[in-house]
């Protein structure tokens, strides 16, 4: 799942640096460096007169090609898996609808994230709009909230994840703490914060996604922080436990050698593997054009060690950008991708590439969510009157059906729960911006 994305490039540069740290940052001929940006956040000394432009590079100084055609050099998506799940049809049906108002009295919240609980209720992340107020965590269970407390505000909310104890992970750019994780005891509200990268105050950009696996207890972390000093682009897993970071890898080359920019706004997701590992999902410019696009997939194992090398969902020529993206447990991706005359259904298996098209879509606005059931025959999109649901065996795609709101529906994400899928989002009915949790099912 991914929530909203601006199509938008952030104007990162890298210039050539080493620190003692051995990592490299490599020069970006479509702008002008002013100075030198390092991966580690120390960065290379620059006098202030020393901001004499670079002349424009030749061809010769643009390094290496880049692939630009699609991965069908590695197994295609074969279709739903044999030893799957049953599948239980279009998950359409709304079970439960759960108006949030009551869970901050008195005070407007925004529900910003959400995650399902195995009993078949949730929690949801309310964000009041006064700055100085701490944000909400609501449980509930059934049709109603069973309880709420406060928490430290996440500045922005990346990802949230029920850790196999029972609490809540909270994902993002913590404010003045940094970035990192808020670890809450939805029962007490007792808070553990785990900062992964100290604040800055010249911080430009920032963008990371997570993905946990709770058998292990090891959440994996990508972000990409731009500041004067530079920007940092790095994969951390964390044992959640201990707060502990137990591997980090520099990604710097790992994204020059499918693209000329950094990730920036171009992150898609990061999805767990089956080994332990992780998928990481961007966009990538292989050339110095950066609307010229591929969806690529970098897959790590459990130690962050890459596992083969970088997958091409499309070619360059079909100018896709990744929407949104969904995994399943067996380590295959799905992207709903948007292409000029509207938008493709694609699937990536666990060490494949580029493959068949599952479905295509005239529809290019509401794709900003997806979710994909564990059998991968039934995929769930958002609609402007609720959702959608769309058959990958076959590629039709039903009509949309409504969440019972009839004034001014946002459905903001859509996500795996027990009883089928989870959504939230708001309504303008019983009044105005009223925020909504929705339980799923067939």
């Amino acid at each position: 799942m991914l929530l909203r994305r601006r199509p938008l490039r952030s104007p990162f540069l890298r210039a050539e640096c080493y620190t003692s740290g051995m990592t490299r940052w490599r020069r970006l001929p479509a702008a002008l460096a002013a100075g030198c940006v390092v991966l580690a956040l120390s960065g290379c000394p620059v006098g202030e007169d020393e901001q004499t432009p670079e002349p424009t590079p030749s061809a010769a100084d643009l390094g290496p090609a880049r692939p630009i055609d699609p991965s069908t050099d590695l197994p295609a998506y074969p279709g739903p898996p044999a030893s799957g799940p049953p599948s239980t049809g279009p998950l359409t049906t709304v079970r439960a609808a759960i108006d949030l108002t009551a869970a901050t009295p008195g005070v407007f919240a925004r529900v910003v994230a959400a995650v399902a609980t195995p009993d078949g209720g949730a929690f949801a992340l309310l964000t009041p709009a006064d700055r100085a107020l701490p944000q909400t965590l609501v449980t509930v269970r059934g049709d109603a909230i069973a309880g709420s407390v406060a928490l430290p505000r996440v500045e922005d909310v990346w990802d949230v994840h029920l850790s196999g104890d029972g609490s809540v992970l909270v994902v993002g750019n913590l404010g003045d703490d940094g970035y990192g994780l808020r670890v809450v005891d939805p029962a007490t509200g007792a808070v553990r914060t785990t900062v992964l990268l100290p604040a800055r105050d010249d911080l430009h950009f920032s963008i990371g996604r997570s993905a946990l696996h709770p058998a292990s207890g090891r959440l994996h972390v990508v972000l990409s922080v731009a500041t004067d000093a530079g920007v940092r682009e790095a994969l951390l897993a964390v044992d959640v436990a201990t707060g502990r970071v137990v591997a980090e890898r520099d990604l710097a080359d790992d994204v020059a050698a499918s693209s000329a920019y950094p990730l920036a706004d171009q992150l898609a997701g990061l999805l767990p593997r089956p080994d332990g590992g992780v998928t990481l999902v961007f966009d990538a410019s292989p050339t110095q054009v950066p609307q010229d696009r591929i969806p690529t997939l970098l897959r790590y194992d459990g130690d962050l060690e890459p596992v083969g090398g970088a997958a091409r969902v499309t070619g360059s020529s079909e100018g896709a950008e990744t929407q949104s993206i969904a995994g399943a447990a067996d380590g295959t991706v799905f992207l709903l991708v948007a292409v000029e005359d509207g938008s493709w259904l694609l699937a990536v298996p666990d060490g494949g590439g580029a493959g068949p098209l599952l479905a295509q879509l005239e529809d290019r606005v509401y794709g900003y969510a997806l979710l994909v059931e564990p059998a991968q025959v039934w995929a769930l999109l958002p609609s402007p009157v609720g959702v959608r649901a769309v058959d990958l065996t076959t590629g039709e795609a039903l009509l949309p059906e409504g969440l019972g709101c009839y004034h001014r529906l946002d459905v903001r994400a859509l996500l795996p729960a027990a009883s089928g899928a989870l959504a939230f989002g708001e309504c303008d009915s019983p009044r105005e911006d009223t925020q909504f949790l929705w339980f799923l099912g067939p």
